[in-house]
């Protein structure tokens, strides 16, 4: 805890007994350095007013200023140096009348080496206990000072995140002046796939810094959080004589930020500015204002200030939902496996943004999220996994800036996510056909009928049968017999076995039915076919 050495001065009028204490000083023993010694009271004063020691051990007869007016004299300026003085016994009086100066211990002489160590040991103890109170005092100001800051962090949090109809608790956070404002500075990556977290904390950081150094200039209260998807919320108060002033700090920001963002191309900035609020409940108003007018980037373009109140369509509550009037259509896209149905419902649904001027584009992102829970919500798959997926996409959908990019970026996504799903369906379709292919071609020289292999797979054998013919073109007869035939082909020319051996590893007993079935299916008697390809 102690880096500091206490400074020491010593003031006696014989140099040799300055020299003597200095000596039997424990310098290191209790963290203190030799300042200076000198002769006499004026120039000791001199010293402690240009140097401050921490101790000054002191005579009491000296010329020009004795001990005791020293005293005083230093007590004008500081009451931290702690002094000691130095007496004879002739001398006593002057040593008792010292104390009620606020001497901290006196000596006698001759000086004796164990009651000067005993002196400044104690002193070096009643240092080390002020010190000691003094961090902790800094650290508990540091922890309050810490949880003040998480207290309007987190107010600020919750005010995002609560319903307009909860009322907020404003009992913990007071905060001055007489308009509040909120504005959402939203951090766009040019390039989606190239986003770099370590490099996204260190911009957040740089921004948040613009901002208080910006605004806490101007403002009596500055509070500011970070949202997912790089949004910067803050929201601060003034008084209205400064609204001009404002305004002008707000651009001031953005052409900061700017500045900063030129080093990287990898953002774009955008912020949006919510109107002025006379109240403290319409603190969460002014926040909402600032997302919706951010939101409006996707028509207006970043790099650039919105103002919620010079917004077109000033509310969504008049706009129908696009997503509810196109709802079945996508879904039926989605039932079919049909990407193309799929980006026509898609096409329709922002066509009503894209057509328009008068309507209010942040609405853009929200449709988004509807249609990216009504996909994810369709597709069955494993909650965790859906989850990720919502996320991602949701984030994604967010760095948009333009009607056309987050456009494409759906049809691109969920289009992708939609072939999977075929894919994967159609797998499952044919899964039991190539289980019944692999047993046939393991089995085919045993007796085999549809139901066993039904069985097998574990499907009923009706619905296997039409399955089985869907996927071959062919009925499973049909396609067992042919399996055999090809077989029995192969044996024909490639071995010396009787015509009857082959028929029965091909799993007919009867020769002379196989003979007559191998004629039917390949045109030509058995004998005759290997003749022909021997």
């Amino acid at each position: 805890m102690q880096n500091r050495k206490w400074r020491v001065l010593i003031v006696d009028d014989e140099f040799r007994i300055g020299m003597l204490i200095k000596k039997l000083i424990k310098w290191d023993e209790y963290d203190m350095e030799f300042v200076d010694a000198v002769d006499n009271g004026e120039a000791a004063f001199q010293i402690i007013k240009e140097k401050r020691p921490d101790i000054v051990i002191t005579d009491i007869r000296m010329p020009k200023i004795n001990g005791l007016d020293l005293i005083c004299m230093t007590r004008d300026i500081s009451r931290d140096i702690k002094f000691v003085v130095i007496s004879g016994y002739k001398e006593f009086e002057y040593a008792h009348r010292a104390l009620q100066y606020g001497v901290d211990d006196y000596l006698l002489k001759p000086i004796s080496e164990d009651e000067l160590d005993k002196v400044l040991k104690k002193i070096h103890k009643e240092f080390m206990q002020k010190e000691r109170q003094l961090q902790e005092r800094q650290e508990l100001q540091e922890k309050v000072t810490e949880s003040r800051q998480i207290i309007k962090r987190d107010f600020l949090k919750n005010i995002i995140e609560q319903d307009d109809e909860v009322e907020m608790d404003d009992a913990r956070v007071a905060l001055e002046g007489e308009v509040y404002r909120g504005i959402d500075i939203k951090l766009d990556y040019v390039d989606y796939s190239k986003s770099d977290r370590k490099q996204d904390r260190l911009t957040v950081e740089r921004v948040v810094s613009i901002v208080e150094g910006i605004l806490k200039e101007v403002s009596e209260e500055v509070l500011i959080c970070e949202k997912e998807n790089l949004h910067i919320y803050c929201l601060f108060n003034y008084d209205y004589s400064r609204a001009k002033l404002i305004k002008n700090s707000i651009n001031d920001i953005l052409s900061e930020i700017k500045d900063y963002l030129m080093g990287f191309e990898q953002y774009e900035v955008t912020i949006g500015v919510g109107t002025e609020k006379t109240d403290f409940a319409g603190i969460r108003f002014s926040i909402k204002e600032s997302n919706r007018a951010v939101g409006n980037r996707i028509k207006m373009g970043t790099g650039r200030l919105i103002y919620a109140d010079t917004l077109s369509g000033g509310g969504t509550a008049s706009q129908d939902n696009p997503v509810e009037q196109y709802r079945e259509a996508f879904l039926a896209s989605l039932k079919v496996y049909s990407r193309d149905k799929m980006e026509q419902c898609l096409n329709q649904i922002y066509s009503s943004f894209m057509l328009r001027d008068d309507i209010d584009f942040s609405k853009c992102y929200t449709v988004a999220e509807e249609l990216v829970e009504l996909f994810f919500g369709y597709m069955d798959l494993h909650q965790e996994e859906s989850r990720q997926l919502r996320k991602r996409l949701g984030g994604s959908c967010q760095h948009c800036y333009s009607v056309t990019q987050l456009k494409n970026l759906l049809k691109a996504e969920l289009g992708s996510y939609l072939d999977m799903n075929r894919e994967a369906a159609e797998d499952e379709s044919v899964k039991p056909v190539r289980q019944a292919k692999q047993y046939i071609e393991e089995h085919y020289n045993e007796k085999i009928v549809l139901e066993d292999i039904a069985e097998v797979i574990g499907l009923n054998p009706v619905y296997f049968s039409v399955l089985f013919k869907k996927e071959t073109g062919m009925n499973f007869s049909a396609y067992l017999m042919n399996v055999r035939m090809e077989k029995a082909k192969d044996m024909l020319c490639s071995t010396n076995e009787t015509i009857a051996a082959i028929g029965e590893s091909v799993g007919y007993k009867d020769s002379r039915y196989f003979s007559q079935t191998f004629a039917k299916v390949v045109g030509v008697k058995p004998a005759l076919y290997r003749k022909l390809h021997s």
